[in-house]
């Protein structure tokens, strides 16, 4: 038969095990229940509440109090426990939130899907109250609008949530799901504060996104303006200088004089007229008003056009375009504006005595245009630069024009559905290439003659 003594320490190991899984005053109810059992079962008289030997009742009254003691140790041990655990749970989301954060990682709805979560909870959701606050004397309801939400049933206003915290005047994250205590409340607080910083990089990159477009417009309107200043009024002055010239009876002009003079003028006003063209290009290619009429096109009847277009420079550019090339699919007033830009920029950076060559070819569902020039080239590196408006990479000769050819250039093949890309030419120079695609007749047609 087990003794008492024994009796007693199976009691204390289950008023300890009751203090670990219900805390405190279940282990206390089971330290005051086991001490009855153990007199009524185990003390004689055996059946009585009564003890008869004085030893027995300073063995269950210490019973009681070392239960009593090792259920409120035990009870706060697994209190703090708990405690440190959550808090250091806490901290960890706490400390990768903030990360995220600054390193404008966080989207709302992925930090408040983390908080959801974290706490159990049925929704969460970032309000913003709508207009101006009521005064405290006038009772009427504050409209709210939703910013960003996580789970089923947003909270459409604070009322109706079970867990709120007010950011400021005007942001409030409202959860609901259920009650949370002191100590999650601050979790969540802290988490209120980092939607808070997540809002303001998100309405901060969103203004600098619409910034952008006015910054490239006042720096193209700011070189626009120098280019009038100076390019457009270069072949202006030079075409006036010849007029006024010719008119000046002060001055007996002879006929090779005035062809030269009326040649002078007849190429400045070319100049100033191709010039204006381009930014009048230019400005409906930005506003995205440009018309096209894409239709199949023939390139050994564009090719010719543009080499004359050129005027006194068709005689430094040679074409090589078969005849047996499909028809491409593109507008063929544009697609003679870009070839005139791009031969003209070729002839431009050639040395003298060397032409400026022109030539095409397939290659699958598209044809590839050359235009190869045998100038000093550019850097790799700066292939990109050459397509922004307004730049000549340090040319400053009055002849360049504005820096525009290469940037519309481009503008006008990607809105006709083509490429231009720029490459090196092999032995130094620069070959533009403008990549089109085939008609699809003409792909038809191909298919047919290959079945």
């Amino acid at each position: 038969m087990i003794s008492l003594p024994s009796e007693i320490l199976l009691f204390l190991c289950l008023t300890v095990g009751v203090a670990l899984i219900g805390g405190l005053w279940p282990a206390m109810v089971t330290a005051v229940g086991g001490s009855l059992l153990l007199n009524w079962f185990f003390t004689p008289p055996v059946g009585r509440l009564t003890i008869a030997d004085p030893e027995n009742f300073l063995a269950l009254a210490v019973f009681v109090l070392v239960a009593v003691a090792v259920s409120t140790i035990v009870d706060v041990a697994a209190r703090r426990t708990r405690e440190a655990a959550r808090a250091r749970t806490a901290a960890e989301v706490l400390s990768t939130l903030a990360g995220h954060v600054l390193r404008g990682e966080a989207a709302l709805p992925s930090l408040l899907g983390r908080l959801r979560e974290t706490f159990a909870l049925d929704a969460v959701t970032l309000l913003e109250r709508i207009g101006e606050p009521a005064p405290d004397d006038q009772a009427e309801p504050a409209a709210w609008r939703i910013i960003a939400t996580s789970g089923s049933a947003p909270c459409t206003s604070p009322a109706g949530a079970d867990n709120d915290v007010r950011i400021d005047d005007r942001l409030v994250l409202a959860a609901r799901g259920r009650l949370l205590e002191a100590g999650d409340r601050r979790v969540l607080e802290a988490f209120a504060a980092e939607a808070a910083v997540a809002l303001r990089q998100e309405r901060l990159q969103q203004e600098v996104e619409q910034a952008k477009p006015l910054a490239e417009a006042d720096r193209m309107r700011t070189a626009l303006l120098a280019a009038v200043s100076h390019d457009l009024r270069t072949p202006l002055s030079a075409a006036k200088a010849a007029v006024e010239s010719l008119r000046s009876h002060d001055v007996a002009w002879s006929p090779e004089d005035r062809d030269e003079l009326l040649a002078t003028a007849d190429e400045s006003l070319d100049r100033l007229d191709r010039l204006v063209a381009n930014l009048l290009d230019m400005s409906r290619l930005q506003a995205g008003v440009l018309g096209l009429s894409p239709q199949p096109v023939a390139l050994e009847e564009v090719v010719p056009r543009a080499i004359d277009d050129l005027g006194p420079l068709r005689d430094r550019v040679e074409g090589d375009i078969h005849v047996d090339l499909p028809e491409i699919v593109a507008d063929p007033v544009l697609l003679e504006r870009v070839l005139v830009n791009l031969m003209a920029n070729a002839v431009r950076y050639s040395p003298a005595g060397r032409e400026a060559l022109v030539t095409a070819s397939r290659h699958g569902d598209h044809v590839e245009i050359r235009v190869i020039d045998r100038g000093p080239g550019i850097p790799r590196e700066m292939h990109d630069r050459i397509f922004l408006p307004f730049q000549r990479l340090g040319d400053r000769a009055p002849q360049t024009g504005v820096g525009l050819g290469l940037a519309l250039s481009r503008g006008l093949t990607e809105a006709m559905g083509g490429t231009l890309v720029p490459e090196e030419t092999p032995g130094g120079g620069l070959t533009m290439i403008v990549r089109l695609p085939i008609s699809s007749g003409d792909s038809e047609a191909l298919l047919r003659g290959t079945v």
